[in-house]
Parts: C-alpha cells; structure tokens; sequence
C-alpha cells in the first residue's frame, strides 16, 4: 500500500476478504483506501491496533467494488489521518484501555476499545471523533464533553482529574487553555 503496509485479497465467489496491515508507529490513526484506475475511491476504514500492529479487515462483495470503480484495476494506500501530537500543545496517544484510567465503575462498563489520551498536570484528558451516525462512546458524560477540532475533524473531548474523576467544565478554572 501507499503510505505503508499491505494489503491482503482473498476471493471466495462473490466476496472479496482484505486484510489491511502496516506497523504501529504510534504517530496515530491510518485509514485504508482502494483507489480505481479510472477514478473510483472507496474507504475501508480505520487500522486499529492489534498484537503490536494496526490491522482492518473487510469482506466486500465485487459488485460493491465495481460500484465504487475500485474492481478490478486498483491501487491501495494507508495515509496517517489523524496525528496523536495535538495542536498547541500535550501529545496525545492511544490508549489501549481506558476504562483502567476511570474512578466510576458504570464509566469504565460504557467504554469498549481504545480512545485517544492525553496525559495532563493534574489528570488526563480522553477523545473519540464525534460521529452522528453511531453511538457516543462515554454516553453519560455527553453533556461534559467539549467539541475540539483537529485537521479539520471534531473529537469529543472528556477531562478527568489525576483520580479518573469526570472535571465539570465550569469548573476548570480560569487559567485552563484547552
């Protein structure tokens, strides 16, 4: 693949199985794209991480390649889509279990897989791009998350303290810049 890393393909009949693979380089999040040779773009999705590399597999059928223009010519790439070094300031990373990081037992039952962290002077802060067609990863918390943009793409932005204690926005006090 362009970018980096490989691209599987195994044909059974009308379905098309990927497997989409690149090192984990902790820069941050890879989306995996097939390209047609006469103009077709189809996204695959996002690589997440998986025994120390970032993997997405996918089964599609041929006809939903030749619709998108990516069967049967076509080429693959795995561009970096969102950096974890984040604008102006901390660096963010991926963090492979949050729900550890969270005081609240009903907190820690609504998170399932990672989410991006950025460790902070007195606790840490949590994200997730902000998706209107899927569910809100911390749902009881919605209320407190703020909305951050980043390489032009909303996250869900949640603050806890050293603790894992959600932080009420209003009070974060004065001085707090993000």
């Amino acid at each position: 693949m362009r970018g980096g890393g490989t691209l599987t393909l195994r044909q059974e009949g009308p379905r098309i199985h990927m497997e989409a693979e690149r090192p984990a380089d902790g820069r941050g999040l890879y989306k995996a794209w097939l390209h047609g040779d006469q103009g077709g773009k189809l996204l695959l999705g996002t690589l997440a991480p998986e025994g120390g590399r970032l993997i997405l597999r996918r089964t599609l059928s041929v006809g939903a390649l030749e619709r998108a223009g990516c069967w049967p010519q076509f080429w693959a790439e795995s561009p970096l889509a969102f950096a974890f070094a984040a604008q102006g300031g901390g660096r963010w990373y991926c963090e492979q279990h949050p729900e550890r990081m969270l005081g609240d037992p009903v907190l820690r039952g609504q998170l399932r897989g990672a989410m991006l962290c950025r460790r902070e002077e007195d606790g840490f802060s949590l994200a997730v791009p902000f998706r209107t067609d899927s569910p809100v990863a911390l749902s009881a918390l919605f209320c407190l998350a703020r909305v951050e943009r980043w390489e032009g793409r909303a996250h869900l932005v949640w603050t806890f303290d050293s603790s894992g204690q959600p932080q009420i926005p209003h009070k974060w006090g004065e001085g707090r810049t993000d």
